[in-house]
């Protein structure tokens, strides 16, 4: 298996990315939609300046051949421009660029994983960074998604209850993430599942607040 994949497959990184959505759940919860697309403008601006580090030791690295080099400088810019884009305030708008980003970044991520050598890469860092902003740029882009969808018409104290309902229990879902991270590796499996399937009930709740 490559490099990045290995990462994303590892349980620290799945851990990872279930609290990165439940941080961003949290927030959608809390922040107004504003407050939510300048979180996911600062996700974006952390993963070009990994992007930037990738670039400069591709471009010192001697074990990269030049014609993969052109390779992955390609996948990299198109994932730079698409990062680049502005606020999307409309839900369409929105969807498409998170549509974008996404295949940009996986496109990124393959190429980048089978064509790149060389120390800095070998040792991982690198990757470790990458993976690791890919993961909470992801998770606001998820959590996004939902927050635009049209909220109709409610009693606002009957939705400010709900919210802090779900506030609750992402609380409690966090707690339970910190004390899964503790317990030895020997049921990785059967713990990331049950974490997963935790969180989709909460993420499934958070999305019924904006039918």
């Amino acid at each position: 298996m490559s490099r990045i994949k290995t990462l994303r497959a590892s349980l620290d990184k799945k851990l990872d990315s279930l609290e990165h959505q439940a941080l961003a759940l949290e927030a959608q919860l809390t922040q107004t939609k504003e407050q939510g697309l300048q979180r996911l403008e600062e996700r974006k601006h952390q993963l070009r300046g990994v992007l930037k580090q990738v670039q400069a030791e591709m471009q010192k690295s001697k074990e990269v051949a030049e014609q993969a080099k052109g390779e992955v400088q390609t996948k990299l810019e198109q994932l730079q421009v698409q990062l680049a884009l502005g606020k999307a305030d409309a839900r369409d708008t929105f969807e498409e660029q998170r549509t974008k980003i996404l295949k940009a970044l996986g496109e990124f991520e393959a190429v980048a994983d089978q064509k790149l050598k060389g120390a800095a890469f070998e040792a991982g860092w690198l990757w470790e960074d990458l993976v690791g902003r890919a993961s909470s740029l992801e998770a606001e882009l998820d959590a996004l998604k939902g927050r635009f969808e049209v909220e109709k018409a409610k009693q606002q104290a009957t939705l400010e209850s709900k919210k802090q309902e779900l506030l609750a229990k992402l609380e409690t879902y966090k707690a339970q993430l910190k004390e899964k991270r503790k317990v030895v590796q020997a049921k990785a499996d059967t713990f990331e599942v049950d974490m997963r399937e935790g969180l989709d009930q909460i993420k499934t709740a958070f999305k019924r607040l904006f039918e």
